[in-house]
């Protein structure tokens, strides 16, 4: 297995799985959720409504009722799976849906407590100090964090089109805007892949980024532009990350880098000339596999099996925010809205997060016993989250 590369504050950008969890806390979670459940939220008489499509996204928040749902688009159908599950239990008003990536959403999220704030954040990648000292500068104080599934960052071409291994090396050396040629920093003018490394096609570089904000670009930056720029000794040399990360990360603006809006990604590669190469998220990848072809990643190819297994190094958590001062007051929160307690006992429940469950056949890796015991208890405790 090829050495993990790290993230933000050196983090691994998966993680091991954790200890042993106590056993039994399935039927914890569901009796505790019961016991929680509001009563607009209880289960549905005969010809209760069960509509689970999102509300428009410009609805009143003035005194709202319904769920507001924010974050990855790369999310948006897993979140839809678990309102459909929950549209057939219970009677629960439409959830409003605003996807506009990770890091926005995180950002809505923190920006405080009443109803024009976001309940939940759908994420692709996890939320930093800088982002979580927000939230508590805010007095959005006690956040949950769950985790769902793992999933991985894929790289992508059009189905027909050359296939070659690319590594964070390469990714960091051809897209930079500026790289070290001979001990100075200069402006980038690699054309090919076969001029980056020499077993590569002679094809132009030409890459589709998802645009910043997204889960999927901060886990591009951190693992591909990072991990490849680690240990080139003009990087090393500079001491201050507030001004080395920008060497690593910061872009071509020349014609080699395009930056589209996360949901447009694939249309942009299918438009895009022969060779070009985009990033997309693992579900993304499996909900256009019949137009698209991923590319191996230090020689190894992204596969269900190759992301549970971590030999694929890409791989990445993906997980939901919750506000707690945001649920019933019984909860410890102000009332603000309901179905919180319902949507968090949803997805750590078996029929969702366990192998085979309707998440991992949605294109999720499913958590192993022990992690999902995990985020069970952390449910039922409604355990802090702390970065």
């Amino acid at each position: 297995m090829t050495m993990p590369v790290l993230g933000k504050q050196g983090q691994r950008i998966r993680g091991r799985r954790p200890a042993l969890a106590a056993l039994g806390l399935v039927i914890a979670v569901l009796g505790w959720s019961l016991a929680a459940m509001p009563a607009s939220a209880q289960p549905k008489q005969a010809g209760a409504g069960s509509g689970a499509d999102a509300a428009p996204a410009n609805v009143d928040l003035v005194g709202r009722k319904q769920l507001l749902i924010v974050g990855s688009t790369t999310l948006e159908g897993v979140t839809d799976a678990v309102i459909r599950r929950l549209a057939e239990a219970y009677v629960l008003p439409q959830p409003t849906k605003r996807f506009a990536g990770t890091r926005v959403g995180i950002k809505a999220f923190c920006a405080g407590i009443g109803l024009e704030y976001p309940d939940i954040v759908a994420a692709t990648d996890y939320m930093d100090r800088g982002e979580f000292e927000n939230c508590i500068g805010n007095k959005v104080l006690d956040i949950i964090e769950v985790e769902i599934g793992y999933s991985a960052v894929v790289v992508v071409t059009k189905k027909g089109d050359r296939v070659f291994n690319l590594t964070p090396r390469m990714a960091y050396t051809g897209l930079a805007e500026e790289i070290p040629i001979n001990g100075e920093f200069q402006v980038n003018q690699r054309k090919s892949w076969n001029e980056i490394d020499k077993d590569a096609p002679d094809l132009p570089i030409h890459v589709i980024l998802p645009a910043k904000g997204s889960g999927t670009r901060s886990f591009f930056d951190d693992a591909f532009m990072q991990g490849g720029c680690r240990h080139v000794k003009e990087i090393d040399a500079i001491f201050a990350a507030a001004e080395r990360v920008p060497r690593c990360i910061t872009p071509r603006d020349d014609g080699p880098v395009s930056e589209v809006d996360e949901g447009q990604v694939v249309d942009a590669l299918m438009k895009a000339p022969s060779g070009t190469l985009a990033v997309v998220g693992w579900l993304v990848y499996l909900e256009n596999r019949d137009k698209l072809d991923p590319l191996p990643i230090n020689g190894i190819m992204p596969s269900h099996e190759n992301i549970s297994n971590d030999s694929y190094d890409m791989s990445t958590t993906l997980r939901y925010y919750f506000k707690r001062a945001h649920m019933e007051g019984k909860l410890g929160g102000k009332g603000v809205v309901e179905g919180i307690p319902e949507f968090m006992a949803e997805i750590v429940s078996d029929a969702a997060s366990s192998e085979g469950g309707y998440l991992e056949k949605l294109g999720l890796v499913a958590l192993g016993s022990q992690d999902r015991r995990k985020q069970q208890s952390i449910v039922r405790r409604l355990k802090r989250f702390q970065p």
